[in-house]
């Protein structure tokens, strides 16, 4: 038998290609370990192990405005960075989490780092953020500002976004135009229609029905002044919310194009000769964020390539359950303590490799 293992995470630990290793250890068939992740955490690590590239460190403000270290990887002029090393919920403890101060100042600064390593083509995982103020922080880091109605300057601060009057973008650094900027995401939450960045993730964030009064008619306006400033007719579409507006930003300022997460893994490693060259793949994923679409897409484009493949989601019991459930030829529903160690984490994580092994590989 021929397993195929993507396995994003497990209750967010480590990532795919490490995740991978261990079931590998348990299997005792021909197992190929496919980096897997969704365009938030993990991310660069997955990316890292798939282009053996090196980190990068760059000293950047987080969510609030304090100074941390946050890491992306660079193979050659390539540059993978991921948006949740800056910006991101981990970085902040719940209790302390302020969406309405909140800033994407610190993906800015990693973005500029990028362009003083001279990065020509950048790769951007954008998910699991704390922040919502549609890129007004990460276009600051780059060299717009932002003035009141009394032109007065701005913080990069999502509740400013209602003060905005006029933004200067004559000293936007001029290197991130010519560079291609991939966006890689699994969300689908628009600024203003179905599916809104305003709407259930983002209390996750922080926010109070009050707050998210504020967001939209901030957001409103802001759109509004840069549309006007740059010239361009107004735009909103399915994934343009993602990153709090950044996916927006990007797109509109740079031409950024944007991504399923797992299509450039898809498309370098030959997906279609992988599947039909495996018996099973194992599908696992944190679907708090994004309710699973990676493993949804991945799953789809397996069965059209191979119809007999059989397909196994890990499931956390604790948790959400995976939509599109038909996709699916077992959900194999797993337990394991959010409150565990990481020692005791590992071994819980290899146990359920051997049973996933051992009580359900048998039967297949």
């Amino acid at each position: 038998m021929n397993i195929l293992l993507a396995i994003d995470s497990i209750k967010n630990f480590e990532n795919s290609v490490e995740i991978g290793q261990i079931f590998k250890e348990e299997f005792k068939s021909n197992t190929y370990i496919m980096p897997f992740f969704d365009g938030g955490i993990g991310t660069v690590e997955s990316m890292k192990e798939f282009l053996d590239g090196t980190y990068h460190y760059v000293n950047v403000h987080n969510p609030l405005n304090e100074v941390i270290t946050a890491r992306y990887v660079m193979k050659d002029d390539y540059a993978v960075m991921e948006m949740a090393e800056s910006s991101g919920l981990r970085l902040l403890y719940k209790e302390d989490l302020d969406v309405m101060n909140s800033s994407s100042l610190g993906f800015g600064e990693m973005l500029v780092d990028g362009l003083e390593n001279d990065a020509k083509s950048l790769f951007v995982g954008i998910g699991d953020t704390a922040t919502n103020d549609l890129g007004m922080g990460m276009l600051y880091a780059l060299g717009a500002r932002f003035y009141d109605k009394d032109d007065n300057q701005l913080n990069p601060i999502a509740s400013n976004m209602a003060k905005v009057s006029r933004v200067d973008i004559d000293n936007i650094d001029h290197r991130i135009y010519n560079r291609k900027i991939q966006i890689a995401t699994s969300s689908d939450t628009t600024l203003f229609g179905d599916n809104s960045f305003l709407e259930n993730r983002i209390y996750r964030k922080g926010a109070s029905i009050e707050d998210i009064a504020y967001l939209y008619n901030g957001s409103k306006n802001f759109k509004k002044v840069i549309e006007d400033t740059l010239g361009v007719d107004s735009i909103d579409l399915p994934s343009l919310g993602s990153g709090g507006g950044v996916a927006w930003a990007l797109y509109v300022f740079f031409k950024a194009k944007i991504s399923r997460s797992m299509d450039i893994i898809l498309e370098k490693l030959n997906f279609e000769k992988l599947v039909k060259e495996n018996d099973v793949l194992i599908l696992g994923e944190n679907l708090e964020q994004f309710d699973g679409a990676s493993s949804i897409n991945v799953s789809t484009f397996a069965k059209a390539y191979n119809e007999n493949i059989k397909i196994v989601f890990l499931e956390d019991g604790n948790g959400k359950e995976i939509g599109k459930r038909e996709n699916f030829d077992l959900i194999y529903k797993y337990y394991i303590s959010d409150d565990f160690e990481r020692k005791d984490m590992l071994s819980a994580i290899r146990a359920l490799a051997r049973d996933v092994s051992e009580k359900l590989l048998g039967k297949i």
